[in-house]
């Protein structure tokens, strides 16, 4: 190897591991704001890196979220897709309690979902990036519902169940008088009696 292709290695690690800073600082910021009140200037800042420099690395605050919020759906996106993979008969209620558990595993994810659908305020091309993360996340459900025995209306079906269960997250993750513990067995209590509505419509063999 020569001594210009290790320089270059060097500065791409660099690289590397400046951009994991900025979207670390990133997803921290998402996670407790609402995106339209995150500026650039305070990711610099959070990163303890110049504006200048998030710029050399993303284009704007929106594909810097875009981004910051892929790297962590697609962990819930892959762990769901290799489930479905190695065992077609994932019962909708396996589904929906791995999908809640991950969320109160990965907080920080469940919050920047959260404040961007209440607050959508990115681009239209940022938008349409993270809805495809949003459609292969329902795809999933589509498809547990189908192996279910479910034909009809299985999109709104899965629009239903995942609404229901980000509901169910936004009322109980954080009620106040429970530890940590016994606010999930709630969660994963109630959990099953949302999913328990959806398993009723499989039709009886």
């Amino acid at each position: 190897m020569t001594e210009k292709s290790t320089l270059n290695e060097l500065k791409e690690q660099e690289r590397l591991v400046r951009k994991k800073l900025i979207l670390q600082a990133a997803m921290e910021l998402f996670s407790t704001n609402q995106v339209s009140n995150v500026s650039v200037r305070d990711i610099a800042k959070k990163a303890g890196v110049s504006p200048a420099l998030i710029y050399r690395h993303f284009e704007d605050r929106d594909e810097l979220f875009v981004e910051a919020f892929l790297k962590q759906s697609d962990a819930i996106l892959s762990a769901f897709e290799k489930i479905i993979k190695e065992s077609k008969t994932v019962s909708v209620e396996t589904l929906a309690e791995t999908f809640v558990t991950y969320l109160l595993d990965n907080d920080d994810f469940f919050q920047m979902m959260t404040h961007f659908m209440l607050d959508a305020t990115l681009k239209n091309e940022a938008l349409q990036t993270f809805n495809k993360s949003m459609r292969r996340l329902l795809d999933i459900f589509d498809t547990v519902f189908k192996n279910s025995g479910i034909k009809d209306n299985v999109r709104t079906d899965s629009q239903a169940l995942f609404s229901s269960l980000n509901g169910l997250m936004i009322t109980y993750r954080n009620y106040p008088g429970r530890s940590k513990q016994e606010t999930k067995e709630h969660v994963l209590n109630l959990t099953k009696v949302i999913s328990s509505k959806f398993v009723s419509k499989s039709p009886t063999v």
